[in-house]
């Protein structure tokens, strides 16, 4: 006769029944949903080897993003987060769920580059599969091969293959381009937001090879704000890298690291002292997008005027067009290293009212040194008599020659004296009296300026926290020597040459 269980054993069982299951059976395994308890499961997993159930616990703002992901309305869903707010997790997952639903199918995960998705994406992965130690990665020990849910990891491709022969592969941003040729039933992307302009590029990809393998066809982008860059772009404005609409339905979700019950109160306070009432408060802590985070210039020091506002005669102003030089000249490992862009920044001087309007600016990354001599050419040759401004250091001497040779204008070798910082904070001044402004041509509604200027917005929020600012270094060239300020009398303007070299020609 079997033993009756007592209360105590009665109710610990109960306790491991998920709430509200939403589960599908493979052969042996059921994956499961259940509700955040962090004190008596703080790793939020349960597996019953002999049942084969796995069950994921979720908190409110993970169970809100897998009910919007799992509608199958939405061809993109983003889990919009602070820090410390699960979002990895829960796309890890998703996508194991995903994977172990659909039998014999593909699925992509996608961290930022090969060395913070090991360490970080792929990590987070192979802890949510069941059993001991699957998140340990060594020469001699492969972790993830521990779950009895996995059959095999591929280190070298990058690989992992589960009992139904579900495969996910491991992916990186850096090499975006070497999925084009597989098809997907799903794809996570982790901390899309610091993918960069190639997300652009990266999206359209993913949108053709969605087919062909069973799967939800969908998207899940987990991920914390991080300026108004090309996340930005495509999850609040819904537009491509040309400001078109994308046509795509996206849906996002937020959520508050200090709503997380998995972290302790400390935790969080201490992420509220370190974020709190600061300009990264909304995407640090609650799931928003905010300024580019750099330590040392803010938005509003920009002047941005409408084109149709001024009356300025045109015809009459003097040109400049400053240069910030890149030298990788292979446009795909340009890409795929995210090198420096060759910047050039074109600026109308006013003479009577010693006023500069930066009325247009370009830049491109892998350009062989005759291909930039060739773009500086095209566009020094709309202007008139144009000064180009170069910085004359190392092999940029070698660039100054040639420019002399086949560029129209007067061109103009600038050897800083200054520190890149303490340059670049000096050219902050003109722009925050207002001597140097931004012309829109057409204002954006959503930015409030042209949309032609965002690189430029966006290198200004983020200078100081190493991001490399080409083009505010070609703007620094190209505002060289320029006479600002005091209405075109010499009263009132700069008593020292805040640009750290000879001055030009005003």
């Amino acid at each position: 006769m079997s033993r009756i269980p007592t209360e105590g054993e009665i109710t610990s069982r109960l306790e491991n029944i998920p709430d509200e299951l939403e589960s599908t059976t493979g052969d042996e395994i059921t994956v499961l949903w259940g509700t955040a308890d962090p004190e008596r499961r703080p790793h939020g997993v349960t597996w019953v080897p002999e049942t084969g159930a796995l069950t994921y616990d979720l908190w409110s703002a993970q169970r809100n993003a897998l009910e919007t992901v799992d509608s199958g309305e939405n061809d993109i869903t983003a889990f919009l987060a602070g820090y410390g707010s699960g979002k990895t997790i829960f796309g890890a997952r998703w996508l194991i769920k995903q994977a172990l639903e659909h039998d014999g199918s593909r699925f992509l995960a996608m961290g930022i580059d090969f060395q913070k998705a090991r360490d970080a994406t792929f990590r987070v992965l192979f802890e949510q599969l069941p059993g001991e130690r699957t998140g340990i990665v060594t020469s001699s020990y492969n972790g993830p091969e521990q779950s009895p849910i996995v059959t095999d990891y591929n280190r070298q491709n990058h690989r992992l293959t589960l009992v139904n022969d579900s495969v996910i592969k491991l992916g990186s941003a850096d090499r975006w381009n070497r999925y084009a040729g597989d098809s997907y039933g799903g794809v996570w992307l982790d901390e899309p937001s610091h993918y960069g302009e190639d997300l652009h590029d990266l999206l359209e990809m993913i949108g053709s090879r969605l087919r062909g393998v069973d799967g939800p066809k969908t998207q899940l982008w987990t991920l914390t704000g991080n300026g108004y860059n090309a996340a930005f772009d495509i999850l609040e404005r819904g537009i491509d890298s040309d400001g078109n609409e994308l046509g795509l339905k996206i849906e996002t979700v937020r959520a508050s690291t200090l709503e997380n019950p998995y972290l302790d109160s400390g935790e969080k306070e201490r992420f509220e002292r370190q974020f709190g009432n600061t300009g990264r408060e909304s995407q640090a802590l609650f799931g928003g997008f905010a300024d580019g985070g750099g330590k040392i210039l803010r938005r509003d020091q920009l002047k941005f005027v409408d084109e149709d506002d001024v009356a300025v005669d045109w015809g009459a102003c003097r040109y400049h067009v400053g240069v910030d030089l890149a030298y990788v000249a292979d446009k795909r490992k340009a890409e795929a290293t995210d090198s420096d862009y060759t910047a050039f920044v074109v600026v109308a001087e006013h003479t009577s009212k010693a006023r500069a309007y930066v009325f247009d600016l370009a830049r491109e990354r892998g350009l062989s040194l005759q291909e930039q001599i060739e773009m500086l050419a095209r566009i020094a040759d709309q202007l008139p008599n144009p000064h180009v401004k170069i910085e004359d250091v190392g092999a940029q001497s070698y660039f100054v020659q040639e420019a002399r040779r086949k560029v129209p204008g007067q061109i103009q070798a600038v050897n800083p004296t200054q520190s890149k910082t303490e340059r670049i904070q000096d050219m902050s001044v003109v722009f925050e009296r207002g001597d140097a402004v931004l012309l829109n041509e057409e204002r954006d509604e959503n930015l409030g300026y042209d949309a032609r200027f965002r690189p430029f917005v966006r290198e200004w929020l983020e200078f100081g926290n190493d991001q490399s600012p080409d083009l505010l270094d070609a703007a620094y060239y190209a505002l060289h020597g320029i006479h600002l300020g005091g209405g075109g009398s010499r009263q009132g303007m700069y008593s020292f040459d805040p640009y750290g070299g000879e001055k030009g020609e005003g």
